[in-house]
Parts: structure tokens; C-alpha cells; sequence
């Protein structure tokens, strides 16, 4: 055989490496289970804590009509309200003195704001101008100067100021009699504000007075409940009650005083509305028409210094009203 056929080359075989062994699938992680041995065991309904139920006030509105048969429904609620709130393991001689507190400094805010409502600069500043309004309209005397007889304007009137009139006086006093109505139809809003805030205090004033009822009823009905216990916390309830009944009297006796506070700037409206934006301009247009007669010297009848007279003193009497 050829040495060609002896040194023929043949292919090796080379065996494949072990496979590897299959990694197991992983599927969702389980929850853990813990070890009940020892564990503590699951609540299935809300605990209860041991302790004192809190003591409530037994009482019924017939016993608080018993105590005061002339309370109104609404007071006996209220009364009911804060017994029922009262805790009466927390009572204590403080507590006592300072029922109802509140209440009075509340009452005592809303008179300071009153007072200061009913001296606001409008009020002064119309008040003002119907003080001028009325000198100047008072001067006038329509029926005393035609009795002297002749014609022309500086005889059907006395002066202003008690001065003789003349026709430049009357046109300067005409003049101010427009600045002034001007002006005080200019204080209408004004005065609407005011009597709008007046209004709100005179409620609030009224929702304190129920509160002062209840509240004094209140502990008037604790001073009972702890005589027995106590003589010292059942006094000083009992004080509480009695000046809380003050500040109730002092509410409702003033009631007719915040009446006639509301009604100041319900009357200066009126004076505006009624007097300077309708009586006067037709006033002030009589006397325009007059002053014009007595500037081309002609003659004012009695007929229309009467007219002009009844006019004058319908405007005083509404601003004096």
C-alpha cells in the first residue's frame, strides 16, 4: 500500500459535553407560613377597654320646667344640651365660677360695638346737616311777614338767621339748602351699611339672650343636683345661675333701646328719601319762582306765600319726625 494511503488523515470525534441539568420553573411566591406555635392569636372583634362609664345628669324637660314654667322650648333644648354635655367627674368649683362666662363677655363685646355703631361719623355727620337744614328753614316766616302788608320778597319773609331777608340772602341760603341735599343723598349707602350692621348685632345680641337663659336654667338645676354632695360647688352653680339672670334681664330691658338704635338710621334714610330727594327740591322750586317774581318786582299773592308756608312746614315737621 502506498505510504500515502497509510498516513490517510481521519477525522476526529469529539463528544459533546454533558448537559446540564434543567433549572425548575418558579412560580408565584407563596406567603409565608408562619409558625402558630406560640403566635398571637387574630382579633376578630373590637376590644373593650375596662374602665367607668362616664355619669350622665339625669334630668327630663318636666324637670326643668319644674324649675321654670315660662321657658321657652327652644331654651329648654338648650338646656338639655349642655347638661347632657356635662361631665360630672370633671366638676369642680372652677368649672362653676366660670359657667356661662363666656356668654357675658360676648354680651359685653356686643354693647361696646353697639355704641360704637350708633356714634359712627355719618350718623353725626347727617344728624349735622339736618340741624343746618332745619335753622335754615326755621327762619323762614312766610304768614308773619305777609301780615305787615306790600309786596315783594323781603316782606314775606324774615331775615334768615334773624335777619331781615333780602333776595341775594335768600338765594345764598337756597344755594346751601342744595349743597345739603346734595350731601346727604350721597350718605344714603352709608347709612344702609349701618343699619345692616345693627341689625346683625341686635341678632346676635338676641342668640346670646337664649344661650344666658339656658345656661343660667343649667345652673340652676346643677346646684340642686350637688347639694347633697357639696355645699361649696352647689353655691357657687348656683351664683352662676342668679348672674346670668342679670345679664338676661339687662338683654331684654334694653330691648327697646336697640330698637330706637336701629331705627336712628331708618329715620335719617327716611329724611332723605321722603325730605331731601322729593319736599325739598319742590320746596326749593317755589322759592326759585318766587325769588324770580320779587326780582322783576312783581307782586306774591297771599295764595302763594300760603302754598310756599304749608310746604316749609311739612319739611320741618318730617325732619323733626
Amino acid at each position: 500500500m502506498p505510504d500515502e494511503t497509510r498516513s490517510k488523515l481521519r477525522p476526529t470525534i469529539v463528544s459533546p459535553p454533558a448537559r446540564k441539568a434543567s433549572i425548575p420553573q418558579v412560580g408565584p411566591a407563596r406567603p409565608l407560613q408562619p409558625d402558630t406555635a406560640g403566635s398571637t392569636p387574630t382579633v376578630k372583634q373590637p376590644t373593650a377597654i375596662a374602665g367607668k362609664p362616664r355619669e350622665r345628669i339625669p334630668v327630663t324637660a318636666g324637670d326643668l320646667r319644674k324649675l321654670s314654667p315660662g321657658a321657652a322650648k327652644d331654651v329648654i333644648d338648650r338646656t338639655l344640651n349642655l347638661l347632657g354635655a356635662f361631665v360630672v367627674e370633671k366638676a369642680s368649683e372652677r368649672k362653676a365660677i366660670l359657667w356661662g362666662h363666656d356668654l357675658q363677655k360676648a354680651y359685653s363685646d356686643a354693647i361696646a360695638e353697639t355704641l360704637a355703631l350708633s356714634q359712627a361719623p355719618v350718623v353725626r355727620k347727617v344728624q349735622g346737616y339736618i340741624t343746618r337744614m332745619l335753622e335754615i328753614l326755621g327762619s323762614f316766616d312766610v304768614m308773619s311777614a305777609l301780615g305787615k302788608g306790600g309786596g315783594g320778597i323781603g316782606r314775606y319773609f324774615k331775615g334768615i338767621n334773624g335777619k331781615t331777608d333780602t333776595v341775594s340772602e335768600l338765594a345764598a341760603a337756597r344755594t346751601e339748602l342744595d349743597q345739603i341735599v346734595r350731601i346727604m343723598g350721597e350718605a344714603l349707602g352709608e347709612l344702609l351699611d349701618l343699619r345692616d350692621k345693627l341689625e346683625k348685632n341686635a341678632r346676635t345680641v338676641e342668640t346670646i339672650a337664649v344661650d344666658a337663659e339656658a345656661a343660667a336654667l343649667a345652673a340652676l338645676y346643677l346646684s340642686e343636683y350637688f347639694r347633697p354632695a357639696g355645699a361649696a360647688l352647689a353655691d357657687r352653680f348656683l351664683e352662676r345661675s342668679m348672674s346670668l339672670t342679670q345679664t338676661l334681664l339687662q338683654i331684654r330691658g334694653n330691648s327697646a333701646i336697640r330698637d330706637v338704635q336701629i331705627e336712628q338710621p331708618i329715620r335719617m334714610i327716611g329724611s332723605i328719601q321722603n325730605v331731601t330727594l322729593v319736599s325739598m327740591p319742590h320746596f326749593l322750586s317755589s322759592l326759585a319762582a318766587i325769588n324770580s317774581l320779587a326780582l322783576r318786582d312783581a307782586l306774591v299773592t297771599p295764595t302763594e306765600a300760603s302754598e310756599l308756608n304749608y310746604k316749609l312746614h311739612d319739611i320741618i315737621r318730617q325732619l323733626k319726625s
